[in-house]
């Protein structure tokens, strides 16, 4: 059985569960991009897989690895052989290396046998992932680029509201009372009427409190029309479909169907759509280089770790772990 009928029978994820191979780097193997890889990685994956599935047959791929990394040895590569012959004590020198070598080749046999050659690989491959990150995300961009990144929000994320400017205060003084125009217009009736003033004097208190009067009353229909410019503004966009945008290389994603129980599983580089039909979905990601759109919606994520999403036709939202195990069932993927 070939390599990729192994991960097309098994599933990606259960086949990096059995032999601690990232899903990344089983992922540049089915791609055959090997040059993400190097040789003895590339090399010793393939041994992993063969002490795992009895079944399996990689012999063709091992020899298009080794066809790769000869074709694309760097040109300054050069293998210097020298030989030097010893006047005193030359067998013993030439015995010690072999001794040396013998111990190598003893050690390196006995860590496969055991089983933590395996443990040894993964170590240094996180390690290598880990220093590669932290290179790439000191490197990503520049100050200069900083600076011109302006961070916006949807407009259906905020909303903005107006608050109302109380109408300019006019004073009336009558007889030592005080007229304004926050009063009702009985009160300022009222206290005219009560006023000890002349007609000619009335007259002009009259106009007053008619200003005053149209005043108030424009002051009530404009509040009036802000409450009801007030009620937020609900997004009522459908989704229909949600795009999985990776940032960074392969990424492994896979959606739940909660209605169905039925698994969807995808490796890609590129945006891909899918469509989630009316139902309700649980996605998982690989690690979290990628953009998430969903409707108006985008999510970025720029970290290596697992992400987990709660999706509908009115919802995305990211939820934790336990979370996602409560939906699923109190299971993982």
């Amino acid at each position: 059985m070939l390599f990729n009928e192994i991960i097309d029978t098994h599933g990606i994820e259960e086949v990096a569960s059995k032999t601690n191979i990232s899903t990344i780097n089983l992922g540049y193997l089915v791609e055959e991009d090997f040059s993400r890889l190097n040789r003895v990685k590339a090399l010793g994956f393939l041994l992993i897989l063969e002490r795992e599935y009895k079944e399996i047959d990689v012999s063709e791929l091992r020899d298009r690895v080794k066809t790769y990394y000869d074709e694309h040895r760097p040109a300054d590569e050069k293998v210097v052989m020298r030989a030097k012959d010893s006047v005193d004590g030359g067998s013993g020198f030439s015995f010690f290396k072999i001794f040396i070598l013998l111990a190598l080749l003893g050690g390196g046999y006995y860590l496969y046998t055991a089983g933590k050659l395996n443990s040894l690989i993964q170590n240094i491959e996180d390690k290598q992932d880990f220093f590669d990150d932290t290179k790439a995300l000191e490197n990503n961009i520049s100050d200069a680029d900083a600076d011109k990144v302006v961070v916006g929000k949807s407009d259906t994320e905020s909303v903005s509201i107006e608050t109302p400017v109380a109408p300019k205060t006019e004073i009336i003084v009558l007889n030592d009372e005080t007229l304004d125009k926050n009063n009702s217009v009985e009160d300022i009736q009222a206290l005219v009427n009560t006023a000890d003033i002349s007609a000619e004097e009335n007259k002009s208190v009259e106009t007053v409190v008619k200003e005053v009067a149209d005043a108030f009353l424009a002051n009530e229909e404009n509040s009036s029309v802000l409450n009801q410019d007030e009620e937020p503004n609900v997004d009522a966009v459908t989704i229909t479909t949600v795009n999985i945008n990776p940032t960074r290389g392969m990424l492994w994603f896979g959606f739940i169907n909660l209605d169905t129980k039925k698994r969807r599983e995808f490796m890609k580089k590129v945006s891909t759509p899918f469509n989630i039909d009316n139902s309700r979905w649980l996605l998982v990601t690989g690690h979290g280089y990628l953009d998430v759109v969903a409707g108006e919606r985008t999510i970025d994520l720029s970290d290596n770790k697992k992400h987990y999403f709660y999706i509908d036709k009115s919802e995305l939202r990211e939820i934790d772990k336990k979370e996602f195990r409560e939906l699923n069932g109190r299971r993982g993927w």
